[in-house]
């Protein structure tokens, strides 16, 4: 990996920054077993596979600023390239290797016109523009071998391989103000509006069987759809004093229609736009000189048109669009009794489900399952102590609630939790630890999907040890 910045000022008024980021990874595959396996831990596979990643990035940001107004403009570019290969089945049997390839390039530009930074007015607005050019490129699918017949995953040994590219275009207005209607009460409105093209083409799907010529099972080229909203928001904040915050907020939720790289037939090549609303209460407290600190929020998101990832019966990803509803809290405490001693606990809540959607393959009617990745609960209980002399310790609690991983919820984990440490020396510019994750060495699914005969899971990490170097130059 490799950053570099440049900052140039050549006057008061102006300030000119470049940055640019390059990552060259090599990694291993990606790994899973089967969800019975006895030792999660220890795997049997006839493909090693890889995974390799080469990306960067480079943006201009560019700052005007007068005494009544600040003009910034931010310009950024983005490439990346993904190569991989995995042992889709998770099995010594020669039966299916998953072959992903993508290319990725953005360019972006956005200008934002504001008041500057010092400036003191009950009244503060900001006001912009954005372009966005997105494409993906890409040569993925599923290398099947002579075991595939008897693992029931396709019905001879080849090659089901896809090509597609994805042209995306966005243009967006967009603007802010804030109001202090009075010290304590200030009313805050945005609004959105913007326009988004999408374009599925050069899609070339075909399965060539060993030894024979391809066989194209599905050809699209020039499939769009150009979709736009207009996104308002509208927040209110009230300081009963300068310690204790009540504030609500309500605003429009949009993912616009997007081409389908999963998409099995033309009638799904295009995903419906998701829109929605989201609807939020809080309080944000300090209590004590701030040793005290109290945050409690409510929130509420009924979306139509979700869209969602699924698997056929044989393994193959696919999207869709459905109605959900998300519901929860969440409750975030910490207290500081002594100097340098904190206690910390945070509490979530979700309730996230299926309000109308049918699977197209089972029929099944899944109103009222659960979204998958959208655990009930979440907690976290730690105890962490700073002393002035450099010494640090951490002992952390993290909880997760039941969570489901396929949208007819067969797959599931159910709710756990880990125990992990920290000890060591610190000051302003380096610091030793020892750490310890997953103390006691629990065993937990992370993902899991449905792949032939049988699922197929990857775990989270077992009991890790390890030390820790930080310098900061």
């Amino acid at each position: 990996t490799g950053r570099g910045q440049l900052l140039w000022t050549p006057s008061e008024d102006w300030e000119i920054s470049f940055n640019a980021n390059v990552e060259d990874y090599r990694d291993g595959a990606y790994v899973s077993v089967p969800l019975s396996a006895s030792d999660p831990f220890e795997t049997e596979r006839d493909f090693e596979g890889f995974n390799d990643l080469i990306s960067n990035a480079q943006s201009l940001r560019v700052i005007y600023r007068q005494p009544t107004f600040q003009i910034t403009s931010i310009t950024a570019h983005r490439y990346s390239s993904t190569e991989g290969a995995f042992d889709a089945d998770a099995s010594p049997a020669d039966a299916a290797i998953r072959i992903l390839g993508f290319d990725t390039r953005s360019i972006s530009q956005e200008i934002r016109v504001q008041p500057p930074d010092d400036v003191d007015s009950r009244f503060r607005w900001l006001a912009g523009a954005y372009y966005e050019s997105f494409n993906l490129g890409s040569d993925q699918g599923l290398e099947f071998g002579s075991d595939v017949t008897t693992l029931g995953l396709a019905p001879i040994a080849g090659v089901d391989r896809a090509q597609f590219d994805i042209d995306t275009e966005t243009y967006a207005l967009f603007g802010q103000a804030s109001y202090d209607i009075t010290e304590a009460f200030t009313l805050t409105t945005g609004l959105r509006y913007e326009i988004t093209d999408s374009v599925l083409d050069n899609f070339d799907q075909a399965f060539t069987p060993a030894g024979g010529d391809a066989i194209p099972t599905l050809v699209l080229n020039d499939i769009g759809e150009e979709s736009s909203e207009l996104i308002p928001r509208f927040a209110a904040e009230y300081r009963f004093n300068p310690n204790v915050l009540l504030y609500g907020s309500i605003s429009r939720s949009y993912r616009p229609a997007a081409a389908n790289s999963g998409t099995l037939s033309p009638e799904t090549a295009i995903l419906d736009a998701e829109r929605g609303w989201n609807y939020e209460l809080g309080l944000k407290s300090s209590w004590l000189d701030d040793r005290l600190t109290v945050n409690l929020s409510a929130f509420y998101n009924p979306v139509n048109d979700f869209q969602l990832v699924g698997f056929t019966p044989q393994g193959e990803i696919f999207a869709d669009n459905a109605d959900v509803a998300i519901a929860g809290g969440e409750l975030e405490l910490r207290a500081t009794p002594i100097d340098g001693l904190d206690l910390i606990a945070g509490l979530g809540i979700v309730d996230a489900t299926f309000e109308n959607y049918i699977d197209p393959f089972s029929g099944e009617n899944l109103d009222g399952n659960t979204l998958p990745f959208a655990p009930d609960l979440t907690y976290n209980l730690a105890i962490q102590y700073r002393s002035l002399i450099g010494i640090f310790g951490r002992l952390e609690l993290q909880g997760f609630g039941t969570t489901y991983y396929v949208n007819d919820n067969s797959l599931e984990q159910d709710p756990f939790s880990i125990v992990n440490a920290r000890l060591g020396y610190e000051s302003s510019d380096y610091g030793i630890y020892l750490f310890a994750n997953n103390i006691f060495d629990t065993e937990y699914v992370t993902n899991a999907l449905p792949f032939g005969p049988e699922a197929i899971a990857s775990y989270g990490a077992p009991r890790t040890l390890g030390v820790q170097v930080r310098s900061n130059f």
